[in-house]
């Protein structure tokens, strides 16, 4: 094996510490899930529902014991999803003396104030009120006890229930990402090292810089003066500020209807739905026909003349490319959520730092991902198709693919199947695949206040991971292929 890792490292001398860093940064992630494993109950809802219930003594004098069947420690650190908001399971004023079976205990006064934690399907009662201090789909770490105690109710007779429970206090929750900071922290930091020890290694950057700078400039002066810009501009300009302003109104709708917009956080989400659905086919456009208009004109052969690299050729083009989209986009951007705020509430502000931000690295994949068929298409006619194929597929034809794929699975698509646990879980994990839902799903991310969020059933950093491995990948691929064709 070491043998085969040598050849590698040799055969790709110049991509060594971009190699060697993203084997480092495969051990440390490896790591950093068996740290939470070992250190960690990942499963809560299993240990819940392990839980048995027996009734014993008369009919008069009913016994309840609700006891956990396996062996488990007295005291566990948890690690799991708040499957609800804590603010709605603080016990205010109820019923006393009711059983409720769900939660495993009798309603008291001595209850008042305390939270009902629902963590992974385990139910834990904490000590405190957690109101704004935790929120709905955070994942979060709990040192937690397993107590007994008895109760006596009336069900109608008195019933005396000998329960066992999980408790906890405040300072006993953490967020998981206060522990998975260092860890992609450090991640981070070696991704960086690699990365500037590779480019250090490469042979006349600053000149490969440059001719990448100029040949951008020149693709986004030319691609600024065409006609067909000037007509794609003024459309998505006009669309994304007017969907801006009615995203604003909607918040003030009638909650009745389907077009109402609960917050500003939900608006900024379908703003970037919209965002990706007329921008992806606009970055289509432009990118068509940049290489094979190129060789009609044998304007190709005298860019290969020049010093340089062919991987620079790319890269430049896809900048350029990215400006011509982007810097409309990015002011109709500015405009619309500047009229959806004015209309509406203010979504997070770094909910929109990442709309406008996220919003020009998935130009950038789209471009990428076009150049891919410019490069590989044998006529302009089929580029247009593969580019046209490639935004309904990503734009209009995804969800239909999801649903084909939960029915053969086996996921029943009845009437309010969209809240089907099963269903988010698949339709989050192919969203994936598509960079516009990964852009959505990254800005819906930062609008919370850390990245350890469960989006239906997908970790943020997995989010993160696939924002950055999408353009990566495009250009990676874009890359190969224009190599492979100039070799002939």
């Amino acid at each position: 094996m070491m043998t085969k890792l040598n050849d590698l490292l040799k055969r790709y001398e110049d991509w060594r510490p971009l190699i060697i860093a993203l084997s480092i940064i495969v051990v440390i992630a490896i790591s950093h899930k068996i740290y939470w494993e070992t250190t960690t109950e990942t499963n809560p809802g299993k240990i819940w529902d392990g839980q048995t219930f027996a009734i014993d003594g008369t009919d008069e004098n009913p016994i309840w014991r609700l006891k956990f069947e396996q062996e488990v420690d007295d005291e566990i650190v948890f690690k799991g999803v708040l499957e609800t908001s804590p603010r709605n399971e603080v016990y205010l004023n109820f019923t006393k003396d009711a059983f409720i079976e769900a939660e495993g205990l009798v309603y008291t006064k001595d209850l008042y104030g305390k939270t009902m934690l629902n963590v992974g399907g385990m139910r834990i009662l904490v000590n405190g009120d957690l109101s704004g201090e935790f929120f709905e789909s955070e994942i979060i770490t709990i040192r937690a006890h397993l107590v007994e105690n008895t109760t006596t109710f009336q069900n109608p007779n008195d019933v005396i229930l000998i329960r066992e429970g999980w408790e906890a206090e405040p300072e006993d929750i953490q967020l998981a990402s206060d522990t998975d900071y260092y860890f992609f922290g450090t991640e981070v930091l070696i991704l960086l090292s690699g990365t500037y020890l590779y480019l250090k290694n490469m042979r006349h950057l600053r000149n490969q810089l440059k001719l990448i700078w100029h040949l951008a400039k020149f693709e986004f002066n030319s691609g600024m003066r065409s006609s067909r810009m000037v007509v794609l501009g003024l459309f998505f300009s006009l669309f994304i500020i007017g969907i801006g302003w009615v995203l604003g109104d909607m918040q003030d709708a009638d909650p009745e209807t389907s077009f109402f917009v609960e917050s500003g956080n939900h608006a900024l989400l379908q703003f970037c739905f919209f965002t990706f659905f007329v921008v992806s086919l606009a970055a289509i456009a432009v990118s068509v026909d940049s290489f094979h208009k190129e060789r009609q004109t044998n304007t190709l052969n005298m860019l290969l003349a020049r010093p340089i690299t062919r991987e620079s050729i790319v890269i430049g083009k896809a900048l350029g490319l990215t400006m011509v989209v982007g810097v409309p986009a990015f002011v109709a951007q500015l405009i619309g959520l500047y009229l959806m705020i004015l209309e509406g509430d203010i979504p997070a502000i770094s909910g929109i730092l990442a709309f406008l931000l996220f919003g020009q690295i998935m130009i950038f994949t789209m471009v990428t991902f076009q150049l891919c068929f410019a490069v590989a298409a044998r006529s302009g006619t089929d580029v247009v198709i593969y580019g046209l194929g490639a935004w309904l597929l990503f734009a209009i034809v995804w969800n239909l693919l999801v649903y084909a794929i939960s029915f053969v699975i086996g996921i029943e698509l009845t009437e309010g199947f969209e809240t089907n646990p099963e269903y988010q879980v698949l339709a989050s994990h192919l969203g994936l695949f598509n960079p516009g839902y990964v852009y959505q799903f990254a800005v819906g991310l930062l609008t919370h206040r850390t990245i350890a969020i469960d989006m239906g059933g997908i970790p943020g950093w997995l989010v993160l991971l696939a924002l950055v491995l999408w353009p990566l990948t495009c250009l990676r691929a874009s890359t190969w292929l224009f190599k492979r064709e100039m070799k002939g």
